[in-house]
């Protein structure tokens, strides 16, 4: 499992305290592992674990042929693992080459140790033993001590009376932390022979494997189910919490290089969840997550591996795949879901029905469910007390039968998908499609031309609508900012027109700006329409890029996507459907307050400036008179906004994913086929937009 084993041997040093000299052989280890170890049997076998989901494998190989060993430990000083063995009875040192080394030593009690770890903070190896006769003991493993090598006792096993099965050193303050058979946990001054009470953890059992991390979490492994829990021991009453499922065994030990991390950075074979981290989704929230380093069990076509919940690994492949929809989510009904499973295994899974950012223990709608490879068409019942609109699902596939919605597990997959639930008898409508995105794109420079590269906003969004017969019910718009290629500062806005700022239910209305509530409701003030605002100021929300001017626009300025946005609009009792406005609504942006325009308006206009859709009409909010300055030819008699001599508009929206001409380049330049769609109407060009009819060196591509 190590494959960057330093490969020079190590000098040949002599050992002599009064027994047998032996020389020492053994390769260190090259790095500081994430992984952990564990020893068992009474022919010891010795694995590493991964305890972020309790995965392991056996490390060493059938032929080690070692007896029993125990106190297992690993040294940050020098890379080894050490362990008393019970076939010397003495304590060994084993290489990453899993050669075992004795060093023989005087004075050893006539019994063995059990109960061992080597400091963080100095170059020595403490032992323990309960009972009078035994106790805390030390030996040096630093080379240029004096007591080099000489087994000291720190304290007799009356004075330090633990019912500990093993110990493990903090990574930087000096203590060793042990959980006793009662979940008693102790803190232990190793050179005083002291130890403090800390708290009862809330579990019991013989905790044979501790370990801890880089962060000061404690990890304790249960002997009798390998149950792996996690302490935080910078708490003020410390609580353990279950982790992982790992492997049992009667006879237990463990020791890792508390420096490092509990997941490889560099090679990670761990899946997390897309949720927000509320639902626990991170590995510091003790997010779900699965080993996928066997490769046997998963949901869908694939499964990627990242060091941590939303890490960038770099594929691009989009692995949740494994789950479909059948039916959509209704409230008080029987849904189906398509789960689609390499192997035989069990599917468990969660609705966080009342939308409190959380997966709670009456919210799993699928337990236990055997699956079989291929598809498994599945059914469910949603609550009847589910809340409508979107929310989040979990499900998670093992060949462990029953899991929570959190915590660690050796294989299989958990996918998470942002769904809505829908008022019974509801009917969906969606803009361009569920699934898909429509982008907008301005030209600000209105009422002048301008540059007309058409990316001083580019917004892939998409709309859907949900009705009850003729009665609306509820409107969701969401989207990302794909690029600003704008010097002047704009907000970002929706009307719904024909629908009232008095029709809206703003006791249930939800706003989201990367995935996290807003504290401000986005439904403007001081008006009769129904107007949303998304951003008073875009530029509060990207950044261009270092040596970018614009976000998005420039060559080698293609960051990832900065801000996305969510928008529910639940609505009061009795809104007519055919009331309100068609897809696509009224998108339109407007000038942040307090920043200048062209010389056209001589101020800052503020949010009285508004760019509209082609022959959509303004808000009631904006200045009249602005129309038919500069270049635009704007006609309120004729229904005719937004355009200029040539019938051109300053907002296009199409209804697919587009890539917008790069900074300064004129949108005729970068599709050639733009013009002669626009002047006739629509009527010629129509796939003008398309990337096989732009002038491809003159679109923007990351």
């Amino acid at each position: 499992m190590f494959n960057s084993v330093r490969t020079n041997t190590v000098k040949g040093i002599i050992l002599a305290i009064g027994m047998t000299n032996v020389g020492l052989h053994a390769e260190s280890f090259s790095e500081c592992p994430a992984e952990a170890f564990l020893i068992q049997d009474k022919i010891a076998n010795l694995y590493t674990v991964q305890l972020a989901t309790g995965f392991y494998e056996k490390f060493s190989p059938d032929d080690w042929d070692q007896e029993k060993m125990n106190a297992l430990a690993f040294s940050i000083h020098d890379r080894y693992l050490y362990a008393f063995n019970y076939y010397y009875g003495t304590i060994v040192r084993i290489g990453a080459d899993l050669q075992v080394d004795p060093i023989f030593l005087t004075n050893l009690p006539n019994k063995g140790f059990y109960v061992g770890d080597i400091s963080v903070v100095e170059n020595a190896y403490y032992l323990y033993r309960p009972g009078g006769n035994y106790g805390l003991y030390r030996v040096s493993l630093d080379e240029n001590s004096n007591d080099y090598l000489q087994l000291g006792n720190v304290v007799d096993g009356t004075t330090l009376n633990l019912a500990i099965y093993d110990l493990a050193f903090h990574p930087d303050n000096g203590f060793a932390y042990a959980v006793d058979r009662w979940g008693n946990l102790w803190k232990i001054d190793v050179q005083a022979g002291t130890s403090v009470n800390l708290s009862n953890v809330g579990e019991d059992g013989v905790f044979g494997a501790v370990y801890f991390d880089v962060t000061g979490n404690l990890y304790i492994s249960r002997n009798n189910d390998g149950n792996i829990f996690r302490v935080n021991t910078n708490w003020d009453y410390p609580v353990a919490e279950f982790f992982a499922y790992g492997p049992s065994s009667s006879n237990n030990d463990g020791a890792r290089c508390a420096l490092a991390p509990i997941i490889s950075q560099d090679d990670p074979t761990t899946d997390f969840g897309d949720a927000p981290d509320s639902y626990g989704t991170s590995i510091n929230n003790n997010g779900a997550r699965h080993d996928i380093e066997a490769g046997i069990l998963f949901l869908g076509e694939t499964v990627e591996s990242e060091p941590n919940a939303y890490a960038d690994n770099g594929s691009e492949v989009d692995d949740n795949d494994g789950i479909d929809f059948v039916t959509g989510i209704a409230a008080g009904t029987t849904a189906l879901v398509d789960i689609t499973s390499s192997a035989e295994g069990f599917v468990n899974a969660w609705l966080d029905s009342d939308k409190d950012g959380e997966f709670d223990a009456d919210e799993q709608i699928i337990t236990a469910e055997a699956v079989t490879a291929g598809s498994n068409v599945v059914a469910y019942d949603v609550p009847t007390w589910a809340e409508t609109g979107t929310t989040w699902t979990r499900f998670r596939l093992s060949s462990e039968e029953s899991l929570s919605p959190i915590g660690g597990v050796a294989d299989g997959e958990v996918e998470d998908y942002a769904v809505d639930i829908a008022e019974q008898n509801v009917t969906s409508l969606h803009y361009p499609s569920s699934e898909t995105w429509a982008t907008l794109a301005f030209e600000d420079h209105w009422p002048l031309v301008g540059d007309y590269d058409m990316n001083d906003l580019v917004v892939h969004y998409r709309l859907s609508s949900y009705a009850v017969e003729d009665t609306l019910m509820r409107v969701k718009i969401e989207g990302e900012i794909v690029a600003i290629g704008a010097s002047y500062h704009n907000g970002f806005a929706f009307r719904l027109p024909g629908l009232l700022r008095s029709e809206v239910d703003t006791g249930r209305l939800s706003f989201k700006i990367n995935g996290v509530e807003q504290s401000v409701t986005p439904l403007e003030a001081d008006v009769n329409e129904a107007i949303f605002i998304i951003a008073d100021d875009l530029w509060d929300f990207v950044t261009a890029g270092e040596n970018c001017k614009f976000y998005r626009t420039e060559a080698g300025c293609g960051s990832n996507i900065q801000m996305t946005f969510s928008l529910e609009i639940p609505m009061e009792a009795n809104v007519n459907k055919t009331n309100v406005a068609d897809f696509p609504y009224d998108p339109f942006i407007f000038a942040s307050q307090g920043h200048e325009r062209s010389y056209v308006f001589g101020e800052a206009p503020g949010r009285r400036f508004e760019i509209h859709l082609k022959n959509q009409a303004p808000t009631e909010t904006f200045q009249a008179n602005f129309l038919g300055r500069g270049d635009d030819t704007s006609n309120a008699t004729n229904g005719e906004y937004f355009i200029n001599a040539n019938g051109m508009p300053w907002a296009i929206n199409i209804p697919y994913e587009w890539e917008h001409p790069v900074e300064y380049m004129d949108i005729m330049y970068a599709y050639p086929d733009f013009h002669s769609f626009v002047t006739s109407s629509g009527e010629l060009n129509v796939d003008w937009f398309t990337f096989e009819k732009s002038t491809q060196d003159n679109v923007f591509k990351q």
